[in-house]
């Protein structure tokens, strides 16, 4: 006798649906800097903007920093022109050996200062017209002293000449700038100093004639 067959229900298990529902778990991501990140690592990455911070820092500075003015120059290498011209009128007509020597003194301090403002201002990339380095007064000085008598030659110069110093050191101070380039700054302190030697000289020679 042939038995029916047997029916199996197998009651589905709801986990077979549970793709339905339940939304797939995304991997999560990962950040480079997280509790799993070595020290070393963290060091390295906060050392490395830093860098560039820094980089970034220099060359907006570079792009934006001003040249160094040298309109202020040019006035004090001017000066030093008038001095130096009245001193080459001086050393050929004074009477007195001690207004010789104060010619002579200025003539080497003009030359040399001259120099090294010259040089300066090219070296800031300023382009220099010889003619802007003549003062407009410089020829009538010279004109008046070498039409001067011969008996009052030296009193005459050395009172120019205490003039002309006393303008060429208020140059110097409207030349300078606290914002200035320290090289600049050292250039204008040497001039001051080698300048009020000057004045003491001058003054010592107006006493002495």
């Amino acid at each position: 006798m042939l038995m029916p067959p047997t029916q199996t229900t197998s009651k589905p298990s709801d986990k077979d649906y549970d793709f339905i529902v339940n939304k797939e778990s995304k991997p999560k991501k990962q950040s480079f800097i997280n509790s799993q990140t070595s020290f070393k690592q963290r060091l390295l990455v906060i050392l490395g903007g830093a860098v560039i911070l820094i980089i970034l820092i220099i060359i907006i500075s570079s792009l934006f920093s001003s040249k160094p003015k040298t309109a202020g120059l040019l006035s004090v290498a001017r000066s030093q022109g008038t001095l130096f011209t009245l001193a080459g009128v001086a050393s050929l007509s004074a009477n007195q050996q001690v207004t010789r020597n104060l010619a002579a003194n200025i003539t080497l301090t003009m030359t040399s200062g001259q120099l090294d403002v010259i040089n300066y201002i090219k070296e800031t990339g300023t382009k220099i017209v010889p003619a802007s380095l003549h003062a407009s007064n410089t020829a009538a000085l010279s004109s008046e002293l070498s039409s001067t008598p011969s008996n009052n030659f030296d009193s005459l110069y050395v009172q120019l000449t205490q003039s002309a110093l006393s303008s060429y050191i208020s140059t110097i101070k409207l030349a300078y700038s606290p914002s200035d380039p320290a090289s600049q700054k050292i250039l204008l302190a040497n001039l001051y100093a080698s300048a009020t030697l000057l004045v003491n000289e001058a003054n010592s020679t107006a006493t002495a004639l």
